[in-house]
């Protein structure tokens, strides 16, 4: 049996600082004027190839089966796209149309690297 993964501010920084814009309630008083996760783009770089599963919208006969898959290599600048509360984030390579994510499950604390945030405008 594999041990889980502990999560800590200190044993997860890209992941907390992704997680704290996701958090923010901008409707909350003391939330007022605090940048939020749609408040930015923001990209970072793969450490490892990932398989990416690019899917064309239909629902018949599957969805498995209406996906494209391609591999996403070591160093490329993806999008991240998602962040959940199970601790993982979801990307894409498609920094031209993006629409989701292609890939979920990556640690944003090993998988990923150079964050970088653009403020949208």
């Amino acid at each position: 049996m594999t041990k889980e993964k502990v999560f800590t501010r200190e044993a997860n920084p890209a992941f907390y600082r992704l997680w704290d814009l996701k958090c923010v309630q901008k409707w909350k008083e003391d939330a007022v004027g605090l940048k939020s996760w749609y408040d930015y783009e923001i990209y970072a770089t793969t450490t490892k190839d990932q398989t990416m599963s690019v899917w064309n919208g239909n629902h018949h006969p599957s969805v498995e089966e209406n996906c494209t898959k391609h591999i996403c290599k070591a160093g490329t600048r993806v999008r991240v796209w998602m962040v959940s509360r199970f601790g993982d984030v979801g990307v894409t390579d498609n920094l031209t149309t993006p629409h989701g994510y292609d890939v979920r499950g990556l640690d944003a604390d090993v998988d990923l690297t150079d964050y970088e945030f653009i403020e949208k405008l």
